[in-house]
């Protein structure tokens, strides 16, 4: 969904409340502490506009005040809802992912609410990509984020930007189905064991065959399934045999790093790796707007 769809569906806060109450409710609401259904609506709209009472309901049993997005990614907000929906299409149309400085140019918003709601749309979306568990033709690498790009230019007598092992890049695993899905994780080190443990999780492997390069650490694992090893050192495809489709992916992270962002801190990468992989998944859906927002409004 595109920002002018966004608009034309969600023209007021009202309607972007009787949206997530018509998801969550289904035309029965109920106090979301105690679960009772004998609740009093408070709907008082305030004249300048922003978010006030609207929608907010009173138990009668518990004697709490709530709102639709009580325990939701939309909890507590003093954002209008239509902003919040507009950087859900803005960050899910976004290939290379977007910064909070964009965001908050976008929507006239302060550079860190902005990125508080980033980051939140971004840990809904790891709650997906946790599950994912993959089958048939399986290609799994490793890559680095962080650092500078390396230099293209051959005449430059500089020392290039050093890559990949032994820096202090942060680790990242990843596995994609061809044709299908990914999952990748921040890894805290890269031997046999994390590797194995990481394909293990996330990969059907009595039904699965796997492609990978000839790291070293891919042994392990790949004694317990149907292994394939392309040689980078000689050819990138060896007729199926190849891992184009992971570095495809990857690809997309490090131009979401070098073009976007720029830098993110290593306790926030996860978050940005789940994105990629969200996005990556739901490519081929068209209502991944909505999609989103369904579950966005689902409490455990």
């Amino acid at each position: 969904m595109n920002l002018i769809e966004v608009i034309e569906r969600f023209p007021t806060q009202e309607s972007c409340i009787e949206h997530l109450e018509g998801i969550r409710w289904r035309g029965n609401p109920y106090c979301p502490h105690c679960g009772s259904v004998k609740i009093a609506s408070k709907n008082e709209s305030q004249a300048d506009g922003k978010v006030g009472r609207t929608g907010r309901y009173n138990c009668h049993d518990c004697h709490a005040s709530f709102k639709v997005t009580c325990g939701t990614l939309f909890h507590g907000t003093k954002i209008p809802l239509q902003k919040w929906f507009l950087a859900i299409s803005l960050i899910l149309n976004a290939k290379k992912s977007l910064s909070s400085c964009q965001l908050s140019r976008d929507l006239e918003l302060n550079q860190k609410t902005a990125w508080r709601i980033e980051t939140c749309i971004r840990a809904e979306m790891t709650k997906e990509t946790s599950a994912t568990l993959l089958q048939g033709i399986i290609e799994a690498d490793e890559t680095y984020i962080g650092g500078k790009p390396r230099k293209r230019n051959k005449q430059d007598d500089r020392e290039p930007s050093k890559r990949g092992k032994g820096t202090n890049k942060t680790p990242i695993l990843g596995a994609v189905a061809r044709g299908g899905q990914v999952v990748a994780e921040v890894a805290t080190e890269l031997t046999g064991r994390a590797i194995y443990n990481f394909i293990q999780r996330h990969v059907n492997v009595k039904e699965s065959e796997l492609m990978t390069d000839e790291f070293h650490a891919y042994r392990e694992i790949g004694r317990q399934m149907k292994h394939h090893v392309v040689n980078h050192s000689e050819q990138f495809v060896d007729g199926e045999t190849h891992t184009n489709t992971i570095e495809g992916f990857w690809a997309l992270i490090k131009r979401a790093w070098y073009d976007s962002h720029h830098h993110y801190k290593v306790e926030y990468t996860p978050l940005y790796v789940a994105e990629a992989c969200y996005k990556y998944n739901n490519r081929k859906n068209k209502k991944v707007f909505d999609k989103f927002v369904n579950q966005s409004m689902i409490i455990a």
